[in-house]
């Protein structure tokens, strides 16, 4: 007998809680299985979230990632020591560190017997070495723990986010999702940026959450950025795997400026998306495009077009 087509392969999302509920799988991998499952579905903002996992922050670190830890110098004969400030006020000033790295550099460092330290940015290590009787260069201890405890917060996103597509009946049986299962997923609202107190954040369409009002200005204005945007990669301005990323993310702009119910939580997702790619790619995409359309997608990225 002939197996059909799907018969015996598992399904993307109860494997996905498997892999997220299994300590033996590394994060690493966990992230990538959760990305094949967001990018099938289409969930933008996840998709920037993982990116951002794996490969390193830019800009905004999600609030598990901003850490306290103890202020000390690199003295060169005794090694760190501790770097003792003048109140308790300015002690919190300095003791945080936004950890940008991406998890597997993170898992390396949680390996770490000889200790983890950041460092602070020119300006403010100038500040601190000026106001040293003996100039020192000054760090943030951190522990093994809080890398770990950065591995383990983003485990428990992806599993809540896999457990509610479950319990929802989003299973992506066969390796691939139903249309019905896609539409599901487009009705509900997931935040994965800087969530405080909660993993993840999920609103449906019925819920009290104001929905975007656009008006024709709103289409207009991201209908000519998805015009312009195409124009510039069709120039070869972003040459290889960041051209391929811009243009996926752009088809994702695109239908939504056709859809005659545009979602602007993920317009605004997918720009963020594009704004982060386009700035760390080598061509300078956003440099060939009209002020309007640059304006355009920073407002979209910021969160403040469309409502």
């Amino acid at each position: 007998m002939q197996a059909t087509q799907g018969e015996n392969m598992p399904a993307l999302v109860p494997e996905l809680v498997d892999m997220a509920s299994t300590p033996a799988v590394s994060t690493a991998d966990l992230l990538r299985r959760a990305l094949v499952v967001a990018r099938r579905l289409a969930v933008p903002e996840l998709v920037d979230w993982i990116n951002s996992e794996l490969n390193g922050y830019s800009g905004e670190v999600p609030d598990y990632r901003k850490l306290r830890g103890q202020l000390k110098v690199m003295n060169p004969i005794n090694g760190p020591i501790p770097l003792m400030m003048p109140s308790a006020a300015a002690t919190e000033r300095y003791n945080r560190a936004d950890i940008r790295q991406g998890v597997p550099e993170l898992v390396e460092l949680a390996k770490s017997t000889t200790g983890i330290y950041a460092n602070f940015t020119p300006r403010i290590e100038h500040e601190l070495m000026d106001a040293m009787e003996m100039p020192m260069r000054p760090v943030i201890s951190l522990s093994t723990v809080q890398m770990h405890g950065i591995l383990e917060k983003a485990r428990s996103r992806i599993l809540d986010w896999a457990l509610d597509l479950e319990g929802r009946g989003i299973i992506g049986e066969g390796m691939s999702f139903t249309p019905q299962e896609k539409q599901a997923v487009q009705e509900q609202h997931y935040h994965f940026g800087n969530v405080s107190g909660s993993q993840i954040q999920i609103s449906s369409n019925g819920s009290t959450q104001t929905q975007a009002n656009t008006t024709g200005t709103d289409l207009e204005a991201l209908r000519g950025l998805v015009e312009a945007l195409g124009t510039a990669l069709d120039r070869g301005t972003v040459q290889g795997d960041a051209a391929d990323e811009l243009r996926a993310e752009l088809a994702t702009l695109k239908a939504q400026a056709a859809s005659p119910k545009p979602k602007w939580e993920i317009i605004k997702a997918t720009a963020r998306t594009i704004k982060t790619v386009a700035e760390g790619a080598a061509g300078n995409i956003l440099g060939e495009l009209a002020k309007p359309h640059v304006q355009t997608l920073l407002a979209l990225a910021a969160g403040a077009a469309g409502g």
